[in-house]
């Protein structure tokens, strides 16, 4: 009797624990959504399936995901993520469609990736089936035995020019009333004919051509919105600095860091950073969000392409300039920079409030020659960002 006990009681337990794993081996599926003859896969549905915790700010149109440690940060109308402080990229871009959100099959697909490395994806018609990987089980593995995603090195497509402040920000103001947003733009325009004829497959673009107001995150949108997997892109702001003293001039180029170099790059920053005061309420309250300005400004990647842009634009200025000294490359929390997903500088192309350095930036023949030193530095930059692809 005692044996046939403990015969039942041994094939009790083998039934619980076929059951056990049959039931941890059971597929997770999630539909494919067929959107403008695009593949999609709707945010709810994903949020539903593996229990993510969420959040969507409608004004900014920016959400982020949650899983354990791991963070994710996507705005609606890009085509790029922000997964753990590194990108993913789509050819096509998140949406929304009567208040839900989709995102392009690839992008949410790699989500899953990065949040359940233990998870084996694969297609099976309209649909992505998740399965756990041989060896894992059903248990999420420890940070360590997570996937590092290479770093992306895509061809560098546009080049996106911004001429500093405009319409009702007149920025630095000079002798004679002499407004910044006028001289940067003239030197922009420079710039942007300088770079067509340089890149004749490279997209040029100018965030403004006219004396128009528009706000910083907008900027860096405007360029975002141009990211596709395989196509990167660099952000070039063009502005002219102003200090208490009169005696101070030269040119500097600046990249994006919250420690800023010393308390004149500190001091730059917060004057071109002003301008939010004349945006709108709705829009300001994106400047405050520091959790996604620190997940979005310091991917290593971006910030070390930055500052070797930074270096070139700078060489480059030193090179064709010899009226003004270079005041070096130097680093600041520059609101206009905080957003963008791609190399981006800031360029102080000279003092408006050193009467001489004024004259020459008032000469066309002089803004022409700043935008020669700043086409030659982009061009050195991009020669040695395609070298780095070819390395890869």
């Amino acid at each position: 009797m005692r044996l046939k006990s403990n015969t039942g009681i041994i094939f009790g337990f083998i039934l619980i624990i076929l059951f056990s794993s049959s039931s941890r081996s059971k597929p997770t599926t999630i539909p494919i959504v067929l959107i403008d003859q695009r593949e999609y896969i709707s945010l709810y549905t994903f949020i539903s399936v593996f229990s993510i915790d969420n959040s969507f700010d409608i004004i900014t149109r920016r959400g982020k995901l949650y899983h354990k440690s791991d963070v994710c940060v996507y705005q609606v109308g890009f085509s790029v993520i922000l997964i753990n402080g590194l990108l993913e990229k789509s050819q096509y871009p998140i949406i929304r469609r009567k208040g839900e959100i989709f995102f392009p099959a690839d992008l949410l697909s790699g989500v899953i990736s990065r949040f359940y490395p233990h998870l084996q994806v694969r297609r099976k018609n309209m649909s992505f089936v998740f399965t756990p990987r041989a060896g894992t089980g059903s248990e999420q593995l420890s940070g360590e035995d997570h996937a590092v995603p290479r770093e992306s090195h895509d061809r560098i497509g546009f080049i996106i020019i911004d001429p500093g402040h405009g319409g009702k920000d007149p920025g630095a103001i000079g002798k004679g009333r002499v407004r910044e947003k006028l001289i940067v733009l003239q030197v922009s325009k420079y710039l942007h004919r300088e770079l067509k004829r340089r890149f004749k497959n490279v997209r040029i673009i100018l965030t403004r051509n006219s004396d128009r107001f528009i706000e910083l995150g907008r900027r860096t949108e405007i360029a975002n919105r141009l990211l596709r997997n395989n196509v990167n892109g660099i952000f070039v702001s063009i502005h002219a600095n102003a200090s208490i003293s009169s005696r101070i001039s030269g040119f500097e180029t600046y990249f994006l860091s919250q420690n800023p170099t010393n308390e004149d790059a500190r001091t730059t920053a917060a004057l071109e950073n002003n301008v939010v005061i004349l945006e709108d309420r709705s829009r300001r309250k994106s400047y405050k969000d520091v959790d996604f300005i620190e997940a979005l400004m310091i991917t290593t990647q971006i910030q070390r392409e930055s500052a070797l842009l930074a270096q070139h634009i700078q060489r480059g200025l030193d090179k064709q300039i010899w009226e003004f000294k270079s005041r070096g490359v130097k680093k600041a929390d520059f609101f206009v920079l905080r957003g963008a997903l791609m190399p981006a500088v800031l360029v102080e192309i000279g003092y408006m409030s050193n009467s001489k350095e004024l004259k020459y930036l008032r000469r066309s023949s002089y803004q022409r020659k700043v935008s020669r030193g700043i086409a030659r530095g982009i061009h050195t930059f991009i020669k040695k960002y395609n070298e780095m692809i070819k390395n890869k």
